[in-house]
């Protein structure tokens, strides 16, 4: 079985709060281990080690890695980490999705000079906008070659597209999974707990252990109790596994 990890943006307010318990507490939960993001306290390193959490790899937005990608190269490499992740772009007056693109693909270039690999997440608008006839997600894997992608398959749900179509088609360019559910509501979605949304978790996950990614990474954007969704989420997924 592939190992659970949590992307801690999860519980963001709580590591903003008490770092060291929060992550402690993840520990606790029994997540084997946690995908990083933004700007880190001194000893995250030793005290991950300390609970005993892997860290797969770790979350960036594309304008910082615009300014400086070798510096989060190597932060990723010194935690022992493997894949860094553009989590979010969005074109601006400034970059279109095609110097985007460009530019995704010379991280991932210099990533792999490193023996690491660079990742892009998905979220729903990169299937619901498109460059000429391709969706934005398409276009990225066309043009950027050295490129790999961490899938959140609740995202692609909301893009209007079967996670599994996507898994599939990229599975070995999958260095991640995002493992999410979402429902809809009158202004877009919620990310709510697994199981409780639309998401074909099932077949998602099926589809997810025929790609390379070597994690499950479990992510709720947003919840009334992030601790208590971060653990029911775990038990969800373990109770799937040993199904």
């Amino acid at each position: 079985m592939l190992p659970i990890g949590l992307q801690v943006y999860s519980l963001r307010d709580a590591l903003a709060k008490d770092f060291d318990g929060t992550m402690k507490a993840v520990a606790d939960m029994g997540y084997e281990g946690v995908e990083l993001f933004g700007s880190l306290p001194a000893n995250t390193k030793s005290l991950l080690k300390d609970l005993g959490l892997r860290v797969p790899s770790k979350h960036g937005v594309y304008d910082e890695f615009v300014k400086d990608i070798q510096f989060h190269l190597d932060q990723v490499a010194d935690l022992g980490g493997s894949v860094l992740v553009c989590a979010w772009s969005m074109p601006n007056a400034e970059y279109s999705w095609e110097k985007i693109t460009e530019n995704l693909e010379t991280f991932a270039q210099a990533a792999k000079k490193d023996n690491l690999a660079f990742a892009y997440h998905n979220h729903a608008h990169e299937l619901l906008q498109k460059v000429g006839d391709k969706t934005v997600l398409d276009y990225m894997a066309s043009n950027a070659p050295t490129l790999q992608f961490e899938q959140d398959i609740a995202w692609v749900h909301a893009g209007l597209v079967d996670p599994v179509n996507y898994l599939e088609a990229y599975a070995d360019r999958t260095a991640l999974v995002h493992v999410k559910d979402v429902k809809a509501k009158a202004d877009g979605w919620d990310t709510v707990e697994l199981g409780k949304g639309e998401v074909n978790l099932s077949a998602a996950l099926i589809a997810a252990t025929k790609t390379k990614s070597q994690w499950l990474l479990i992510e709720q954007d947003h919840s009334d109790d992030p601790i208590r969704s971060a653990k029911n989420n775990l038990e969800w997924l373990r109770n799937y596994q040993a199904a």
